[in-house]
């Protein structure tokens, strides 16, 4: 399957890189920012920076890495140029949208689809270790979802279906997650670097992890704001 990468957001490249390290082929990338050329060079040193109407019409899979905002407009526009068709797959990555935002994709016979690994991306090859230990909240046409499945699992990845309805609250919950998570962390590393203790990071590592794992395997109920200030 030859694969194409729309946008500048650094989990573009990654996932164009493991899927071609899962043996398919990488036709093109259309970037604009001096950083994402740079992830480019640096992680897909073979693959032709090209325009997006050019990536899109070579790609069978085309992924979208631009922000939500975007996804939209872009879409309607690469359709009114005649850019998909039917077995063409279209994937976005954003965590707060559904694949109904490719409407004018599927409107062409295109397989839309909303793909988000559920981790923070640097860009860089690290990156790649890291997707073969997460999830990826995966949402297609219910008839659809095991290519976004397989998708997912080309990856190295679990992927777990959430729906259109489900979308807001998936990606509120990542959001509160990411955020509450790091502030609380930085916070610690903040005590123990103003009382000079060494190695605060490595430090506070396995009570972070352990603390994680331990809200993780607890039953979710109510929570109290009091108890998170």
């Amino acid at each position: 399957m030859k694969i194409g990468v729309i946008g500048d957001d650094p989990a573009g490249p990654v996932l164009a890189k493991a899927w071609a390290n899962a043996g398919h082929e990488l036709v093109g990338v259309f970037v604009e920012s001096p950083q994402a050329i740079e992830r480019i060079e640096a992680l897909l040193p073979d693959v032709p920076i090209n325009n997006m109407a050019a990536v899109a019409e070579d790609a069978d899979l085309l992924v979208l890495a631009i922000p939500s905002s975007d996804l939209e407009i872009t879409c309607a526009g690469l359709a009114d140029l005649g850019l998909f068709g039917p077995k063409k797959i279209v994937v976005h990555l954003s965590p707060l949208l559904g694949y109904s935002i490719l409407a004018d994709a599927a409107r062409f016979g295109a397989i839309p689809i909303a793909l988000h690994p559920v981790m923070h991306f640097t860009g860089t090859s690290m990156d790649l270790t890291v997707l073969k230990n997460t999830t990826v909240a995966i949402s297609a046409p219910e008839p659809l979802e095991p290519i976004a499945q397989a998708l997912a699992i080309e990856l190295g990845a679990e992927p777990v279906v959430v729906t259109e309805a489900q979308r807001a609250a998936y990606a509120e919950a990542f959001e509160v997650a990411s955020s509450f998570s790091s502030l609380v962390v930085k916070q610690a590393l903040g005590i123990l670097e103003a009382a000079d203790v060494p190695n605060p990071a490595r430090l506070i590592a396995p009570v972070v992890r352990s603390a994680v794992e331990d809200a993780l395997a607890e039953p979710v109920g109510r929570i109290d704001p009091k108890d998170v200030l």
